[in-house]
């Protein structure tokens, strides 16, 4: 079938033919969730024995093949899921095994791959190009059932989806104050579901209004994460976990944490780009063309251009990839998100700028 959409996908499993491979992945892991969720309903009904759910880390490849192999007369679909298959933890040979048994699937057997917290791709000139240790899973899917990415929304989108949460809950929210909360949630679904969640509880029933957000929301502003950034690769600990300490200082929850890793992440990624258009002695605008910046966007690209002077591209993309390991660290282990980020920040302060770590 190739690339779906999310809803086209939803379509596609009501049909009386559903696909039978399916790999889900994004930027927008909330999005992911969401959707898996809903095709289990589609496919399942909610019926427990009509799901065999894998962990990705280390699946037993023999129960795997077994749950594969047949379809219960009892139930219409026997759904296989398979939750963040990893690459690097499972072996190739395991791999290639695994796509030998899902071309040959039986009727009514659905194998969903869907990746919650592990990146499969990065960004590259405004598309998603899959990371290589994923390419030949990927090019599975797309070649034998569907592929379907759920990209991170706008501002515009967001705001809908929030006005029409808040709608069925009871409450009231201006198409002006959904985009605002999107906005200062820097369009990060999780962090937007747990602010909305927050400020419905407030309005009881009636109207969200600006001075909740204002009272109630954690803003996450790029400037403050651009001062955080400096003060990283500038060695200064003190100034940067007192900047944690502001950025979170009106709620320390999960979802504002994440929110701020994803904008730490972000500011990161900018400067990493900034230092290469520097590096090839481009202009602003052309950075902002190269990397498919929006045009509400490019003062990112300002911002890193004057801030990344006197860091290293070695130093840079040493942080990136810290960054990188503690948002997967944040969604699949049970230490505090907070005590995670703030040993993030101390490993980033001892990254020498030819990129390698200070052990201490």
């Amino acid at each position: 079938m190739a690339k779906l959409a999310a809803a086209d996908l939803l379509r596609e499993i009501g049909s009386e033919r559903p696909p039978q491979c399916c790999f889900l992945c994004g930027e927008d892991t909330f999005a992911v969730s969401q959707l898996e969720g809903r095709i289990l309903k589609k496919l399942t009904d909610g019926d427990q024995m009509s799901c065999t759910v894998f962990d990705g880390q280390a699946p037993d490849l023999d129960r795997l093949a077994d749950a594969c192999s047949f379809c219960s007369m009892f139930q219409p679909y026997n759904v296989i899921v398979i939750r963040d298959l990893n690459p690097d933890t499972v072996p190739a040979a395991d791999i290639e095994a695994m796509l030998g048994i899902w071309k040959e699937l039986p009727d009514r057997v659905i194998v969903l791959v869907v990746m919650r917290t592990l990146p499969a791709y990065e960004i590259r000139r405004g598309e998603p190009s899959f990371l290589p240790k994923f390419k030949k899973i990927a090019s599975f899917f797309e070649k034998q059932g569907v592929l379907c990415i759920c990209e991170k929304k706008n501002a515009v989108m967001l705001g809908k989806q929030i006005m029409e949460r808040v709608k069925r809950h009871g409450c009231e929210i201006s198409r002006q104050n959904a985009e605002l909360l999107a906005n200062r949630c820097l369009c990060d679904s999780t962090l937007i579901h747990t602010e909305t969640d927050k400020l419905m509880a407030c309005a009881d029933g009636g109207e969200i209004t600006s001075e909740m957000l204002d009272a109630l929301t954690a803003a996450l502003p790029d400037a403050d994460a651009f001062r955080l950034a400096r003060a990283v690769t500038g060695g200064n600990g003190g100034a940067a976990l007192r900047l944690l300490r502001d950025l979170t200082a009106k709620s320390a929850d999960t979802g504002t944490i994440l929110g701020l890793l994803s904008v730490l992440s972000s500011t990161f990624t900018d400067l990493y780009r900034a230092k290469l258009g520097q590096g090839a002695a481009r202009q602003t605008e052309t950075v902002a063309a190269d990397f498919s910046y929006p045009k509400n966007r490019e003062f990112a690209v300002r911002n890193a251009m004057r801030d990344c002077r006197e860091m290293s591209l070695p130093q840079l993309r040493t942080c990136v990839r810290i960054l990188r390991e503690t948002d997967k660290s944040c969604k699949s282990s049970r230490t505090p998100p907070r005590l995670l980020v703030e040993q993030a920040i101390v490993r980033m302060l001892h990254v020498r700028r030819d990129g390698t770590e200070v052990l201490q």
